[in-house]
Formats: C-alpha cells, sequence, structure tokens
C-alpha cells in the first residue's frame, strides 16, 4: 500500500468519451479508471491495442480533457489548473511517443529539438543552452556532436533516445512511456529500455509505462495495472502479475507474450480469439465475457466492481477466488459478442 507522503500521482474516477459519426455514436475510451503512482515508482499499464491506454495517459497530463474524474499530482488538482499554471506544471510531467520518426519535428535540428523545451521554460540559452544539449544527448547515450544533424539521419533507437532526451530536458518527476519501444526492432527495445530503468533509477523518476506486453512490463515495473475496454481488470505488484495473473484477461496477455518457441507462441496466442470489441458497442455485465473461458450468466448480467484479493492484489472478475486457487472450470468457448 502507498503512504500517502510517498504518493506522487492520484487518479479518480477518469473516464474519457469521444464522439464520432457525428455525434451518433460514443466511443467510451477511458470508463472510471482509479490508479495511483508513487515517487520513484514504475507503473505498467498493460492491455490490447483499443484497451484506453494512450487516453488514459493523455487525460493524465491534460493533454486530452476528461470527461469526469480528479487527478492529483503532488497534492495539485492539474484539471483545476489555468492554462498559464499547466504551461508552468508541465515542467514537471512529460511524455515519451510511441513512434520518434512522427513525434520529432523533421525540419528541426536535435539542438533545437532538446533545446526547445529548455528555452521555453526559461531554463537556459546560448552557449549555457549548448551545454545542457550536449549533457542531455550523452547521457541517453549519443555523441554530443550530434546536435548539429537531423532527425531523418538516425536509427529508429537513436531516434528514440533523442526523445527521451527531450521529456526529461526539463527535470520532470513523472512521465508516460506510450509504448517507447514498441516500433524498434527486439534488440533496440532491450537497450532503450535499460536506459529508461537507468534514468529512472539515477533521477528519482516515476513512469506510467504503457505496453501491449504483459510478461516484458512485469519484469521491470513495479506495479502492473491491466486495461480492457477502458477499465482495470486487474492491479497487482509484479510479482504477483508474473506467478499467479488472475484475471482471466491477464492470463490470457501473459501466456501470449513472445516465447522462443515458434511454435509455442502461436498455440498461446490462439488462447484469445477474436478481436477486442468496439469501446462504442460494450458487451453487457463484464466487458471481457464474449471472449472469457469462465462466463457465466452471472458475468453476462453484472459488471464486477475492482476488489482486493490480497494486499495490494485487485481484481474485477466474479470467480477471481476461484480463479485463484484454480477450482474454476471452463465454461466452453468464449460466445460470440452479443449485447
Amino acid at each position: 500500500m502507498t503512504q500517502s507522503s510517498d504518493l506522487l500521482l492520484e487518479v479518480a474516477g477518469v473516464a474519457k468519451s469521444f464522439a464520432t459519426h457525428g455525434g451518433r455514436r460514443i466511443v467510451h475510451a477511458v470508463d472510471g479508471v482509479d490508479l495511483k503512482v508513487a515517487r520513484g515508482e514504475i507503473l505498467g499499464l498493460v492491455g490490447e491495442s483499443g484497451s484506453g491506454k494512450t487516453t488514459l495517459g493523455r487525460s493524465i497530463l491534460r493533454l486530452l480533457a476528461p470527461d469526469r474524474g480528479t487527478v492529483r499530482f503532488d497534492g495539485t488538482d492539474v484539471l483545476g489548473l489555468s492554462g498559464a499554471q499547466m504551461r508552468r506544471f508541465r515542467r514537471r510531467m512529460q511524455l515519451i511517443f510511441q513512434d520518434p520518426t512522427s513525434s520529432l519535428n523533421p525540419r528541426m535540428r536535435v539542438r533545437s529539438l532538446v533545446g526547445e523545451p529548455l528555452e521555453v521554460h526559461g531554463i537556459a540559452r546560448g552557449s549555457r543552452l549548448r551545454e545542457q544539449v550536449a549533457d542531455l544527448l550523452e547521457e541517453v547515450g549519443l555523441d554530443a556532436g550530434a546536435m548539429d544533424l537531423m532527425p531523418h539521419e538516425f536509427s529508429g533507437g537513436q531516434r528514440q533516445r533523442i526523445a527521451i532526451a527531450r521529456a526529461l530536458a526539463v527535470r520532470p518527476e513523472f512521465v508516460v512511456c506510450d509504448e517507447p519501444v514498441s516500433s524498434l526492432d527486439v534488440s533496440v527495445q532491450a537497450q532503450i529500455i535499460n536506459l529508461l530503468v537507468d534514468l529512472q533509477q539515477r533521477h528519482g523518476l516515476a513512469y506510467l509505462f504503457i505496453a501491449h506486453d504483459l510478461a516484458l512490463v512485469s519484469h521491470f515495473c513495479d506495479r502492473v495495472v491491466v486495461l480492457y475496454l477502458g477499465r482495470v481488470m486487474e492491479s497487482a505488484p509484479k510479482e504477483v502479475i508474473r506467478t499467479r495473473p488472475t484475471h482471466p484477461y491477464s492470463q490470457v496477455l501473459y501466456a501470449a507474450s513472445p516465447v522462443p518457441d515458434p511454435k509455442q507462441a502461436r498455440r498461446r496466442k490462439a488462447l484469445l480469439p477474436d478481436e477486442i470489441p468496439s469501446p462504442s458497442d460494450r458487451p453487457s455485465g463484464c466487458s471481457f465475457h464474449p471472449r472469457c473461458r469462465y462466463t457465466t450468466d452471472l458475468c453476462r448480467r453484472e459488471v464486477p466492481g475492482l476488489r482486493e484479493l490480497s494486499r495490494g492484489h485487485m481484481v474485477a472478475c466474479h470467480h477471481a477466488e476461484d480463479l485463484l486457487r484454480g477450482i474454476c472450470e471452463p465454461s466452453g468457448a468464449p460466445q460470440t459478442h452479443n449485447r
């Protein structure tokens, strides 16, 4: 349990919807999410594409305006800040985008890309600015001479290092890492993750690390939150998620993580049928029930609430206790999605 003195970020009941097709359809991207992040903690946020991970991360940073809920950062109501106050406050919270190719302005040299936040916030100018940019580049594993080059002159991994340097330029306390390695080769992914962990330890940063690979996230994050159709399915310390994921969705996500044996990987991935339902046509009851092996009539009728199974381990499943004890019997093949 996070102590109040260690609490950096508290998100309560945050929801965000989007109107599509001229307002005729409502996409419920995030639906009443609660989470907490302690100082210096890495919290993993995991789920398939379409689960609401990025929307939640941007709502926390107020890049998107939530429909309801509260976001408190070090005791400050982030959603209640004025525009000028928010601009000053952004020094404390930063974002690393998924794709560095699209997030870096192709017409700006690296010295401007990394130095711009320092100028905007009045931290450094002139020769001091150049020195700080050089220090930031070296901190992320790039030569200081890289500041005179353009983004297209770097590899994907190097561009992500530039994006990380830009995010850290204003020395934030909290960083949302929005799938920062998903567009990179596997060998480069490990290098970037090691860099992020090293920087986190060096500067005492807190991360919200967004990803779709549960096994990867449970390896280095302190705690993990599993999100599905905008709702939290499970929240637990990494040791619990790694050794006994309880929610059926968490179990399938963990089993579907890449493994060295290609045949085994194909067999495991087949456990989760069909695509994630549209957030504009959410299933009744438990959102996951159309794809779950343990679905019952109760699952179809009622939305399960998050409840604590053990210290720090929360699960939103009607059959969580039986699943945890391994006595829950499969109910057959997953159902066809039907409201």
